[in-house]
């Protein structure tokens, strides 16, 4: 099905490849690959989101197994925290000149996809996500555990949900 103003690219496939890119080369190889894309209708995104496998999201920001839950539960109850948020994972690309820049980017489009401040962003990232470079010199991935209310409120929470058996 084709959509006005949607692209899709894949390639550019690494057989390994560190953070960054630094040396502007990695090992390239050639590739299968096998995607689902989705129309997400009424939804403004300033720029691509990614739902990454769970073994593949950076460890803060995985979602926590049914165990996990359940001690983080009793610990907070035992010290009469009466809510404990449910997150679920979001992956926003963030472009710019510079790291600082594509930094920036990725946590402002969080931001205005979420209806959220920057600042409550950084935190979010800063305490359950990463910022990762994609590439030198300003391309990155900004992930975090995004509230739940605030994923259904933007209509990505189902999608979320089946992605990573929520």
């Amino acid at each position: 099905m084709k959509v006005t103003g949607g692209s899709i690219y894949v390639g550019d496939a690494h057989a390994m490849q560190g953070d960054g890119e630094v040396a502007g080369h990695t090992t390239d190889v050639s590739a299968e690959v096998s995607l689902q894309v989705s129309v997400l209708k009424g939804i403004t995104v300033g720029g691509p989101i990614l739902l990454p496998r769970a073994e593949d999201l950076p460890p803060l920001a995985r979602p926590m197994t049914a165990s996990e839950r359940d001690a983080a539960e009793r610990l907070a109850g035992k010290h009469g925290q009466e809510v404990l948020e449910r997150g679920a994972p979001i992956h926003m690309v963030g472009t710019g000149a510079n790291l600082n820049e594509a930094t920036d980017n990725g946590v402002a489009r969080l931001a205005d996809l979420l209806r959220i401040s920057n600042e409550e962003i950084q935190n979010r990232v800063t305490i359950s996500g990463a910022v990762e470079i994609g590439r030198l010199p300003g391309v990155v991935a900004v992930t975090m555990l995004a509230p739940i209310e605030k994923l259904e409120e933007v209509g990505l929470a189902q999608l979320v949900r089946d992605q990573y058996d929520r």
